[in-house]
């Protein structure tokens, strides 16, 4: 960094160098609070929209038939239902011990995105009651991906839901 002083001698114009500084050396922290801050508002963000937010491993899945529309369009979602053993409930109410949750698995381009679950998928799961085009779902979903986190981040979740709460 250079500290200057701008000297006019006539018809001259120049510029005296003052003296000098090495800035300091960038605070860690600070360095990784700045890169982790976009992810972490992201997430809180779909934390907040979520209806549910549980932990736990799926045990089962299978293709979701129940009020399959009579025509299907293009985009279909193609929702499956994967069975969920709750290992804890951060937001909402739920009493069971396991839970029905869809997801789409089609690999269509309105759906690619989406989360694709499978048998022995251990992780946190924010359940919405909206597809990601802001149409109600047939039953609580995971239609974001970052509506499926592995369960290695379930302090973050729990932090970001603490914060979320204190705001």
């Amino acid at each position: 960094m250079f500290y200057t002083r701008l000297l006019r001698i006539p018809l001259i114009w120049t510029i005296a160098v003052l003296g000098t500084m090495t800035p300091d050396p960038p605070d860690e922290d600070q360095a990784n609070n700045a890169v982790q801050a976009a992810p972490d508002a992201e997430l809180t963000q779909r934390l907040a929209q979520a209806e549910i937010v549980i932990s736990g491993v799926v045990s089962a899945t299978a293709r979701f038939e129940a009020q399959r529309p009579g025509f299907l369009s293009q985009h279909d979602p193609d929702w499956w239902q994967a069975a969920i053993g709750i290992e804890t409930v951060e937001k909402g109410n739920v009493t069971a011990k396991t839970m029905a949750v869809l997801f789409a698995n089609s690999s269509d381009i309105a759906w690619y995105r989406s989360p694709k679950i499978k048998k022995g998928d251990h992780g946190i799961w924010l359940l919405q009651s909206r597809d990601p085009f802001g149409k109600p779902v047939p039953g609580l979903a995971v239609v974001h991906p970052l509506d499926c986190q592995p369960i290695t981040e379930l302090v973050r979740v729990r932090t970001l839901l603490k914060n979320a709460t204190k705001k």
